[in-house]
């Protein structure tokens, strides 16, 4: 091979390393639609919990249930950042499928907004692959079992539990 062959070469697998990591790199992709988050992650290759896709979403609590069903659909390890006003409780059962008895496996971090003042009962049962969780100062309330059978906590923040009005264990 001569040499501007191999330049060119390099630099095609360049751009191609480069497009994948901006995709889901730190920032993550900002989507404002489960559908669009659905579509997202079918263009995505395969891959494994830790190396998730990270997108980040403008959400309010009516569409959680869809993100949900997008992630499972897609089959592709999530690392979601909500973000925006429009969501202040994290309803109950937010993330699992009471029907189903089946959580959001394949979410592995969440980070949610300061809008947020509450995390319903059950939200996160069952994330068994979650491993990251940040939980702003804002959160007042914690419902009972938020976080049942989450197996896979590496890396939990959660604000001073004294200044919460109702706290409960992590894996109730």
């Amino acid at each position: 091979m001569n040499s501007k062959f191999k330049v060119i070469i390099f630099t095609l697998v360049a751009l191609l390393a480069f497009s994948m990591v901006s995709c889901t790199g730190s920032g993550g992709k900002s989507l404002n639609s489960a559908e669009d988050l659905k579509a997202y992650l079918d263009k995505q290759p395969a891959n494994t919990p830790d190396k998730p896709i990270r997108v980040t979403m403008k959400a309010n609590a009516p569409m959680i249930p869809n993100i949900v069903a997008a992630i499972n659909s897609a089959g592709k390890y999530v690392s979601l950042n909500i973000s925006g006003n429009a969501l202040t409780t994290i309803p109950d059962n937010a993330f699992y499928d009471e029907s189903t008895d089946k959580g959001c496996v394949l979410l592995v971090a969440i980070t949610i907004p300061t809008s947020v003042t509450s995390i319903g009962k059950n939200a996160f049962t069952d994330c068994t692959d979650l491993t990251s969780f940040i939980i702003p100062n804002s959160v007042t309330s914690i419902g009972d079992s938020a976080f049942a059978r989450c197996t896979g906590f590496t890396s939990v923040t959660i604000p001073d539990k004294r200044k919460m009005t109702h706290f409960t264990q992590l894996q109730g």
